[in-house]
């Protein structure tokens, strides 16, 4: 790893960010005015060392691809961050080789084709829980009873975790996002839970390997390499993590998207349901849904990034709701456009550090959209519960009603 020196505390008086509470999913005007000036904003977050704010679309592929731009030299400083918290572990936190080495060994268990066998499984799951809401009442909340189920179930099946473990992964999941109300003595209670359930499918599934996940990840092998146990363990937790929030979040913003106003998304979608895909990833790239804090790097060297030098050392935050909204890169990016060209948007992050998961947060989000807009053609939104400074924007609880309710 490069050795950069410290630098000097500064007591400079700085901006805050984000620049709001994080309720809703709308783009902050302030972004606007970055993206115009020159130069990064210098900014701190509630807790950490002072940052550079990167807001513009190639200065973010810049610093987000870039190898002379760090995760790893987050672990052990403090790091410009949301939470209190300051431990950091797992993929997310490495640099090549390290991390080379893993997301090699985790891409080859987790490929395309049994990334696209789940989506029948996903559906259904979705369907399932549909029926179980109309069945108990004349709406439910969107939030807790049907996205977060959907990536429970989906990731759970996944992986091979047994129906009798899944509520310890779905407890877990829910406390140890950024923001829980969970207490931390609970919060470790069910993270160890987590951590004790995943050991003992991995001894199971080296002793009897099946036609899931987890037994690909114990198998997987790259020049003789192997996952060891702990390895594991981080890499199930990441991907519990990272799909658990991203989903539960996405399915109700798409929602409260395509249904306000005059519900001609929705309607449109209904009427092409072959648009859905094409729909998912401008809805992605559209929501302002991740927060602050998640795409944190640090500079190795002295870089220059859109005018501003960055010296070895320094940290930069990412704000890839505003590259994603750069008019540099979209044309008109302020509106929902479902024949915009595919790509480019940088929900699912970029460069290395790509989301290992994002075919399966496709399915998911897909799937779970498309039953709603068959079976509920008239869902409507009553009540939200925004959440506040979030790392994924969206709502705490959104309560939807349908038809007939």
């Amino acid at each position: 790893m490069t050795t950069v020196p410290d630098l000097p505390v500064t007591t400079e008086a700085l901006e805050h960010f984000p620049f709001d509470d994080g309720r809703g999913i709308e783009v902050n005007e302030r972004f606007r005015e970055l993206r115009q000036r020159k130069g990064l904003l210098r900014v701190r977050l509630a807790y950490g060392e002072p940052t550079w704010l990167v807001t513009r679309y190639a200065d973010a592929r810049l610093v987000l691809g870039d190898a002379r731009f760090s995760r790893a030299m987050s672990v052990g400083r403090d790091y410009p961050r949301q939470d209190e918290a300051t431990d950091l572990a797992g993929l997310i936190t490495l640099d090549a080789p390290e991390h080379t080495r893993l997301r090699t060994l985790l891409l080859k268990a987790l490929s395309k084709s049994r990334i696209d066998e789940q989506r029948p499984t996903v559906h259904a799951a979705a369907d399932d829980l549909l029926s179980s809401a109309m069945n108990a009442g004349p709406g439910m909340d969107i939030v807790a009873d049907y996205a977060q189920q959907i990536i429970v179930l989906s990731l759970c099946d996944l992986l091979g975790v047994p129906a009798s473990d899944r509520e310890a992964f779905e407890s877990a999941s829910a406390a140890l996002l950024p923001g829980s109300a969970v207490g931390p003595e609970d919060m470790m209670r069910r993270f160890g839970a987590l951590r004790t359930c995943t050991e003992q499918l991995i001894a199971e599934r080296r002793a009897r390997p099946r036609d899931d996940l987890l037994s690909a990840m114990i198998q997987a092998r790259d020049e003789e390499d192997r996952l060891t146990d702990t390895e594991l363990i981080d890499l199930v937790v990441g991907l519990l993590l990272a799909g658990f929030e991203a989903v539960t979040t996405q399915i109700p913003n798409c929602v409260y998207v395509l249904t306000r106003g005059d519900r001609v998304l929705w309607n449109r979608l209904r009427a092409h349901p072959a648009e859905l895909p094409a729909a998912v990833e401008e809805l992605l790239r559209y929501n302002a849904s991740a927060g602050a804090g998640l795409f944190v790097r640090y500079a190795r060297e002295d870089v220059n990034v859109g005018g501003t030098l960055v010296r070895a050392g320094e940290a930069l935050t990412v704000a890839n709701e505003s590259a994603n909204h750069d008019p540099a890169r979209f044309e008109d990016p302020d509106a929902i456009d479902f024949t915009r060209p595919p790509g480019g948007h940088l929900s699912f992050g970029h460069g290395a550090h790509y989301c290992v998961g994002a075919q399966l947060g496709r399915i998911d989000l897909q799937e779970g959209l498309r039953v709603l807009l068959t079976r509920t053609p008239e869902l409507t939104v009553r009540d939200i519960t925004w959440k506040e400074r979030p790392h994924v924007r969206g709502p705490e609880a959104m309560h939807v009603t349908w038809q007939g309710a």
